[in-house]
């Protein structure tokens, strides 16, 4: 079996299925910025005990030292082979020079390449960037023939290659990175976006790995790559059954209770109760020394946690014995696979049995603006959700209506209905010029529920649930009559 080496980037060991394949080429391709010499020096500086070799062809050692130790990516191994240009005075002089014809051609600087690593012995080497050597070859064929040899004759001294390529130089437009990419072992594009960045695996010979573009950062400490969720990788067993509300009406509501390892969505219009009610799910589950988290996009956590100390709610002592977690999600501050990551380590690192997104529409406007170009935000909830429940937790979303009261009863945003195994409806409605809220299943995947609408109120002491409403109908237009049976 091929030894697998770490690229010194967690996420991106992720999506490459345990790491590179070791004494293997790899070619990274990128544009300007796009972070091909973050990337580099991770993969050089991940085991400092290893000897490393890193040949630059456009930036000096100085340069290149200084960029690693700002990133804390320097160590005492790493080894330089300047190829880049001389001071100017030099590159001058040299202009008016003759040169012999055995330093013409890409042969010279591919044996001072050889002639580094018989001399340092590298367990990884680095060429940055490999396609400025197309100019010292007469054409494509002998490039790549040359090239060729180059990586075999490092990764016969024991050493996995990692080489860059401008995207969008001349090199790519004489079709030279298409030819570097058939001799590599792997290919890793790096993109900038309109906002933020992204990292794909196009190509891995002897592996697999996780297709499409993943969210990718550029920090002060380097690179960080948040690889999609995979709902389909991390599915485990578990103890399935009803979790209660601990409010007997509700319970009556969902026969029992909403179902462990499902997705539970709250709808309705603005100020109905939907957040208070969710909250009263979570509380359940501290009762039963359940850990929980509640991502919260559109108010502050003061402001929840204000809200449920008014109606006698122990959230503090939630929050404090760590059965609770409050985070507040700034809008267009994460990506969609930077907050999967957030809830996969708490569901992983803390034992969270309890999920609250409070509410689609504002996970919709938190993530769309870093999403990667092209993907359906719809999707990346759906596959957040899957996960949850593929693991055993409990999801509740809630989720605004634009409409008060209709004619036409749209029970959740376009989109999400899909999403939930069970779907609690919260209406408004008039009776005798005074507004009330109404409470009713629509539906139960898992299992029966009652078919009755209830009233629904929040109080100083807390949620209380009447008993079902068979004397109205029109509830859901929000215009309640008597029921008639003529």
């Amino acid at each position: 079996m091929v030894e697998r080496i770490s690229t010194g980037i967690a996420g991106l060991d992720e999506i490459s299925e345990g790491g590179l394949l070791s004494q293997k080429t790899y070619m990274i391709n990128g544009g300007p910025g796009s972070g091909k010499t973050t990337l580099c020096l991770h993969f050089l500086a991940q085991n400092p005990e290893e000897d490393a070799l890193y040949v630059t062809f456009d930036k000096n050692t100085r340069v290149i030292r200084w960029f690693a130790e700002s990133l804390g990516l320097m160590t005492s191994n790493l080894h330089f082979e300047d190829l880049s240009p001389r001071d100017i005075d030099e590159e001058l002089q040299s202009s008016f020079d003759v040169i012999p014809s055995s330093e013409l051609g890409l042969g010279p600087m591919l044996k001072k390449i050889c002639e580094a690593v018989d001399r340092h012995k590298p367990r990884r080497v680095v060429i940055e960037p490999m396609s400025t050597l197309l100019y010292l070859s007469p054409d494509s064929y002998q490039f790549r023939r040359q090239c060729q040899a180059l990586f075999n004759y490092i990764t016969d001294a024991g050493a996995t290659v990692i080489f860059t390529s401008e995207a969008g130089s001349a090199s790519q437009q004489n079709n030279t990175g298409g030819d570097l990419q058939f001799i590599c072992d792997g290919v890793i594009e790096l993109q900038n976006m309109r906002e933020g960045r992204s990292i794909s695996v196009t190509k891995f010979r002897g592996s697999g790995y996780s297709e499409g573009a993943h969210f990718m950062r550029l920090t002060s400490h380097g690179m960080a790559v948040y690889p999609r969720l995979i709902p389909e990788d991390h599915v485990r067993e578990f103890r399935r059954e009803t979790v209660s509300s601990e409010i007997d009406e509700i319970d009556k509501l969902l026969h029992g209770g909403i179902d462990r390892g499902t997705v539970t969505i709250l709808s309705g219009p603005s100020g109905v109760g939907k957040t208070t009610l969710g909250m009263q799910f979570v509380r359940a589950a501290a009762r039963r020394d359940e850990r929980s988290v509640v991502y919260s996009f559109e108010e502050s956590s003061q402001t929840m946690l204000h809200r449920c100390r008014a109606i006698k709610m122990p959230v503090d002592d939630m929050i404090d014995d760590g059965a609770l977690k409050i985070r507040n999600i700034e809008p267009m501050l994460y990506s969609p696979d930077e907050l999967a990551l957030s809830v996969r380590r708490e569901v992983e690192e803390r034992g969270v049995k309890t999920v609250m997104l409070d509410s689609s529409s504002g996970y919709r406007l938190s993530v769309s603006k870093l999403s990667v170009a092209g993907e359906d935000i719809v999707e990346r909830l759906h596959a957040l959700c899957r996960y949850l429940v593929g693991v055993g937790v409990t999801v509740i979303i809630v989720n605004e209506t634009h409409t008060i009261s209709s004619d036409n009863v749209q029970p959740t945003e376009l989109g999400i209905s899909h999403l939930g195994d069970t779907l609690i409806l919260m209406r408004y409605l008039e009776v005798e010029g005074e507004v009330r809220k109404t409470i009713g299943v629509l539906k139960k995947r898992t299992g029966n529920f009652e078919k009755s609408l209830r009233e629904f109120e929040i109080s100083d002491d807390g949620i209380k649930v009447g008993a079902p409403l068979r004397h109205l109908q029109g509830i859901l237009r929000g215009l309640p009559s008597n029921y008639s049976t003529k």
